[in-house]
């Protein structure tokens, strides 16, 4: 086993991003979130810091918790969109605000970002080109 192509991933991918498609016609864009996208790190870090004593004692809102991460992923791992519209089918326009809206209002959604822009092989560049082949 070579540890190097197990585990090592593609710093350009993790911050340029990937498309996580959920449909024909609907993408959307993610950086990583870790890696080499250490603005997300920092900003996790950053905002989470007042909270740290309740983080500690495991009494930091829920409700809070997610918006925070809902803002984070908005501002340095989601970088786009495409297809995406709101409740009543119209265009919804990729801005941070919308990415907030759109991550509270549907938390399975906001999961599966979290997954997949946590996930190392969709940022390895050896599985991106093995994926590509088949």
């Amino acid at each position: 086993m070579n540890l190097y192509k197990t585990f090592k991933a593609n710093d350009d991918l993790e911050k340029q991003g990937i498309e996580l498609q959920l449909g024909d016609d609907v993408s959307i864009r993610l950086a990583r979130a870790g890696g080499s996208n250490q603005k997300f790190g920092k900003l996790l870090g950053d905002r989470l810091k007042p909270y740290r004593r309740q983080i500690d004692n495991g009494t930091m809102d829920d409700a809070v918790a997610a918006k925070i991460m809902a803002e984070v992923y908005a501002d340095c791992v989601v970088l786009g969109w495409q297809g995406v519209a709101d409740e009543h089918g119209n265009p919804l326009a990729f801005t941070r605000d919308n990415c907030v809206k759109l991550f509270t209002d549907l938390p399975e959604l906001f999961r599966v970002v979290q997954e997949e822009a946590g996930r190392l092989a969709n940022f390895r560049a050896q599985d991106r080109e093995e994926d590509a082949k088949n």
